[in-house]
C-alpha cells in the first residue's frame, strides 16, 4: 500500500493515493489545503462516515449530517493538535439524541480508524445535535 507526494513548488505537492485520486496540498495555505488541515478533515469525514451506518443500522434514516470540528492546539511550537471536539448535526424524522450520542460513542471508540490512531496524541470528545425536519 502506498502513496505517492511529488513536490509541485514552493510548500506545494500533488498527492495521489493507491487508487490514483489526486489532490493538492500546500502547507502555506495559499492554493490548497495544508496537510494537518487535512488530517482533521480525515477526522470528521471517517467519524461521521461511521455515526451515519451506526444510525443506519438503529434503523433511523438519516437525512442529513454534518460534523464540525473545532479544535486547540498546543502553545509552544510546534504548535501540535492538543483536543478536537466533534459536533455531529443529524437531520432525520424520529431520531432521539441517545440514539445519536450511541452512534458518535461507538465511532470515536470503535470504529473511526483515524480516531483510534489520534487518540492517544488528541483528547477527542464530541456533542450531539438534531434537526427534526418536520
Amino acid at each position: 500500500m502506498s502513496i505517492k507526494v511529488n513536490w509541485k513548488k514552493d510548500c506545494q505537492f500533488n498527492v495521489v493515493t493507491e487508487k490514483g485520486f489526486e489532490l493538492t496540498v500546500d502547507a502555506d495555505s495559499e492554493i490548497a489545503p495544508c496537510p494537518t488541515e487535512l488530517l482533521l478533515s480525515a477526522l470528521g469525514s471517517c467519524s461521521a462516515t461511521d455515526v451515519v451506518m451506526g444510525l443506519q443500522q438503529q434503523g433511523v434514516e438519516v437525512q442529513g449530517l454534518t460534523n464540525t470540528v473545532t479544535y486547540t492546539l498546543t502553545e509552544q511550537e510546534p504548535r501540535l493538535y492538543k483536543s478536537a471536539n466533534l459536533h455531529f448535526t443529524v437531520t432525520a424524522k424520529n431520531v432521539s439524541e441517545e440514539q445519536i450520542k450511541t452512534a458518535a460513542d461507538n465511532a470515536i471508540q470503535k470504529y473511526c480508524h483515524v480516531c483510534l490512531m489520534l487518540q492517544p496524541a488528541i483528547a477527542l470528545s464530541y456533542t450531539v445535535a438534531m434537526i427534526n425536519p418536520y
